[in-house]
């Protein structure tokens, strides 16, 4: 897996960017293996957490970044499609693959698979809401039942020697019989080196308040790490997760869509270091480029479907975003898109120069085959749904 590497040509990310903090000292240790410097981790998504993102958060301060969730028995097998999910490259390490399975005995095989894939740790899957999931027995539905937490949990234990994490919810729904401090109990009596918890229940899937009382408590009912997950948006989100719950780090999700630098600003704000301002329009361009380069290099024009509902995340907070993000959703061929991302750079720039003389920002030369839009607002449908075009 780690072996082949489409990026051979490409800038490395292990190059840390500007303002990430470069030499925090170590805050935690998983598993006794693995050093978690900046407190901050990139969470599995569904959809989004392909290797080039993975990258990129890694670059941007990230202590980890893990794969999207991939299901145990297909991995058993070798199946191609979840192979190519769990693709890395050496300089993203440490890379944590996460698995989801109710079955002890199938889970404690894709652990040792993973291993056996040079992988530096196992993450469990205790918390996809996803119906189809659910009735597998796997993801969330373990949240009903903490000694099948602690079972699934031991079985991958005992089948590595590298450590094995756990990603739980506060709980299955708000009656509270089976709560976070119980799962992340059980999860620790099976031998889990480290539990992240993501503040709310099955029930509420991604809306709704983050249960801080609830991260607190399992973080006082056990003596690993314990990670934060949930709602964060911003440095200062993080900065209150943390003091509200005592966790020892924060993972972000759907808060870096678009902006892979929150992990640096996240990583300063918890260490107490002043902030920075966001990258500048050039910056920002660079990190779209460099996206959408390696989705190419990683799944040729394949990678450009994918790139679509990354490149939405980056088309807001500016002039025409809405027309740049509906023309992305239609762009199939690595040419087109390439050419979108050069307009949206140059509409960046000529933008910001007629704002600055009191003038309205410009029609898009690139629009121009659809006169329609000439009249068209250009601040209209900036409000951009963070999980629009997940898979």
């Amino acid at each position: 897996m780690i072996a082949r590497d489409p990026f051979a040509e490409a800038p490395s990310p292990s190059d840390l960017a500007p303002g990430v903090p470069a030499d925090a000292p170590v805050a935690f240790t998983i598993g006794g293996r693995i050093q978690v410097r900046n407190r901050v981790l990139a969470a599995p998504i569904c959809g989004a957490s392909k290797l080039p993102f993975r990258r990129l958060a890694r670059r941007w301060g990230a202590d980890i970044a893990y794969t999207e969730m991939v299901k145990a028995y297909p991995l058993v097998r070798d199946d191609p499609k979840t192979l190519e999910l769990l693709h890395t490259t050496a300089d993203e390490a440490p890379c944590g693959p996460q698995i989801c399975g109710g079955d002890p005995d199938t889970m404690e095989r894709a652990a040792a698979r993973l291993e056996a894939l040079g992988f530096p740790l196992v993450d469990i899957n205790m918390g996809c809401p996803v119906r189809k999931v659910v009735n597998e027995g796997a993801g969330a539905a373990l949240l009903r039942d903490p000694a099948k937490v602690e079972a699934v949990t031991r079985a991958c234990a005992r089948a590595v020697s590298i450590p094995v994490t756990v990603k739980l919810r506060s709980g299955w729904d708000d009656d509270g019989h089976v709560d976070a401090a119980t799962l992340a109990r059980a999860a620790e009596a099976g031998g889990a080196a480290l539990v992240a918890i993501h503040g709310r229940t099955r029930a509420q899937a991604h809306q709704g308040a983050v249960d801080f009382a609830a991260m607190a408590r399992a973080k006082a009912a056990v003596s690993i790490p314990v990670v934060g997950n949930g709602g964060v948006f911003t440095a200062e989100a993080a900065v209150v997760m943390a003091r509200e719950t005592g966790c020892d780090a924060v993972m972000i999700g759907r808060g870096a869509f678009g902006r892979p630098w929150l992990f640096r600003d996240v990583a300063r704000a918890l260490a107490g270091l002043p902030a920075l301002p966001p990258p500048d329009d050039e910056a920002r361009c660079d990190v779209m480029r460099a996206h959408l380069d390696g989705m190419i290099a990683l799944l040729g024009e394949r990678g450009v479907l994918l790139y679509r509902k990354y490149a939405a995340w980056y088309f807001r907070e500016a002039p025409w975003g809405a027309h740049f993000r509906d023309r992305a959703y239609r762009t199939r061929e690595v040419a087109t898109m390439t050419a979108l991302l050069d307009a949206w750079r140059e509409n960046l720039a000529v933008s910001r120069a007629a704002l600055a003389a009191g003038a309205p920002p410009p029609f898009p030369a690139l629009f121009a085959d659809d006169p329609t839009l000439a009249s068209a607002d250009p601040w209209s449908g900036q409000a951009c749904d963070l999980a629009a075009g997940l898979e």
